[in-house]
């Protein structure tokens, strides 16, 4: 028997064929997905709380890219639009214009990304969602969650 943090177990594990050793569980592109918009979000939150402490933690950062690094690896990326001029034909799920209905401004940004799009081999898989507001940095002062 061997020990385990403590607990008695049994033998080693059962012998693997060596045809099987090198093969990985097939996983679902959703689960993909999934994980790389997680990794986003960790890495928003890390950046926001970072700046309010005003201390930043490198071996943070230096964790998220290595499994964003994993990520693309294998062909999964998450883009985000914040701070890029908005137009019409982009593909973009607009959750919400940050400005008057009637006022239609020409010079338009993503003021906000919500969720990352996320691309698989280069092609779109899951599309963004944002908040567009007007270019010049106005807003209409409503909080967006």
């Amino acid at each position: 028997m061997k020990r385990f943090f403590g607990k008695e177990r049994g033998g080693d594990l059962p012998p693997r064929d060596a045809a099987v050793v090198g093969q990985v569980r097939k996983i679902d592109l959703s689960s993909m997905i999934d994980v790389a918009i997680e990794v986003w979000r960790l890495q928003d939150r890390v950046n926001k709380l970072q700046a309010a402490t005003g201390r930043k933690d490198p071996s943070i950062a230096f964790s998220i890219d290595k499994i964003q690094h994993v990520l693309r690896e294998i062909g999964v990326e998450a883009r985000e639009y914040t701070g890029q001029t908005y137009n019409e034909g982009m593909s973009l799920d607009v959750l919400t214009f940050d400005y008057p209905v009637e006022e239609k401004p020409i010079n338009r940004i993503v003021q906000e990304t919500v969720s990352p799009a996320i691309f698989f081999d280069g092609t779109l898989h899951k599309m963004a969602q944002v908040i567009v507001g007007k270019g010049d940095g106005t807003v209409d002062d409503k909080k967006h969650d």
